[in-house]
């Protein structure tokens, strides 16, 4: 079945004032929701049983969480807790914008071939018991989107050759999974649709991941840009993490912030904010888990006009969860980045 999330758009023209454009007020935009995948496991009513569960969530809680949230569950090669690869430093300071030498730009994606490397990293903080527990994780991905213009619209093709995983802490190591994976489908206007879900696997979280990432590399832009141009839109995203189904609804804001010079070319910023409330229901380990998330973020896009293509993106989140088992609820925060690079 096709992943496909419709979403509606305001543009308005307003004028650049000395305030952060993330937090500008926007109009509210509805959009369409998905269906919302569910199993429902009957337990023995026993104190035995429910304590055995507990005890359960509690020995996997950090693996199953840290991958489920950052989409690693295997790769080409995981690095042992024992010896943890250190995790990617920050990027360096983002150049201040210059004055445009123009009132507007166009931008429209081109057809072609993208290589993007993908950084991607998480700190997880238990926030249940009198104590908390801190855990780190991190993943580096090498993937390939290969755009095509045609009637319908641009047609893609994105594959993910690699995945690797660092982890640090108490976790355990992840599942592999085999590689390549790919996907396609087609972006027309301000609509991204997935033409194969991996239909001959249950729960793909390699698979998931790549969709998400063309959600954020493949997003609608208008064709004129100009400084302090804003939008709304909102997404119904299904995916899977971790074995458990979820359903993600996000509301993006953005703002164009003008013209910058990013590795000696002019290249037009664009900050997003969002808001997102997720919620999944499965099982592990024969065990039915419930997941509840909402947070918020911030997204910063280069784009090169010149080129057509999103040429560096930075995504951070902060996250609240609710992960329950047999009525038991365990209470997490989370801080993560993204950094996407174009590869030339």
């Amino acid at each position: 079945m096709g992943d496909h999330a419709r979403r509606e758009m305001i543009v308005r023209i307003t004028q650049v004032v000395r305030q952060n454009p993330a937090y500008r007020p926007s109009a509210h935009i509805l959009t369409t929701s998905d269906r919302v995948l569910s199993e429902v496991v009957r337990f023995p009513s026993m104190t035995a049983q429910r304590e055995n569960v507990k005890s359960l969530f509690r020995r996997n809680q950090w693996y199953f969480l840290v991958y489920m949230l950052l989409a690693c569950s295997g790769g080409t090669r995981t690095l042992p807790p024992s010896a943890p690869a250190p995790l990617p430093s920050s990027p360096a300071p983002q150049p201040e914008l210059t004055v445009p030498a123009i009132s507007s730009w166009s931008f429209k994606y081109a057809p072609g071939t993208m290589n993007y490397q993908i950084v991607r990293s998480a700190t997880i903080e238990s926030q249940s018991g009198s104590s908390s527990h801190t855990e780190v994780s991190g993943n580096t991905t090498h993937e390939q989107i290969t755009l095509d213009s045609t009637e319908l619209g641009m047609e893609f093709t994105a594959v993910v050759d690699t995945f690797l995983t660092t982890t640090q802490g108490s976790i355990g190591s992840a599942q592999a999974v085999q590689l390549p994976v790919q996907i396609s489908g087609v972006l027309v206007g301000d609509s991204l649709t997935i033409s194969n879900q991996l239909l001959n696997e249950k729960c793909n979280t390699t698979g998931s991941a790549l969709i998400t990432d063309l959600r954020n590399l493949l997003t609608h832009f208008s064709a004129q840009l100009s400084p302090g141009m804003s939008w709304q839109d909102s997404i119904e995203v299904s995916g899977c993490q971790a074995t458990i189904p979820t359903m993600s609804h996000i509301v993006r804001s953005y703002v164009v912030l003008g013209e910058i010079s990013y590795e000696g070319r002019p290249v037009i910023k664009i900050q997003r904010s969002d808001t997102t409330r997720a919620h999944g229901e499965g099982g592990l380990q024969q065990h039915r888990v419930l997941l509840d998330a909402n947070g918020t973020g911030t997204a910063v896009y280069y784009l090169d006009t010149t080129t057509g293509r999103v040429v560096h993106l930075t995504i951070d989140q902060v996250l609240s969860l609710a992960v329950s088992t047999s009525g038991t609820p365990f209470h997490f925060k989370q801080d993560s980045k993204q950094v996407f690079s174009f590869v030339p």
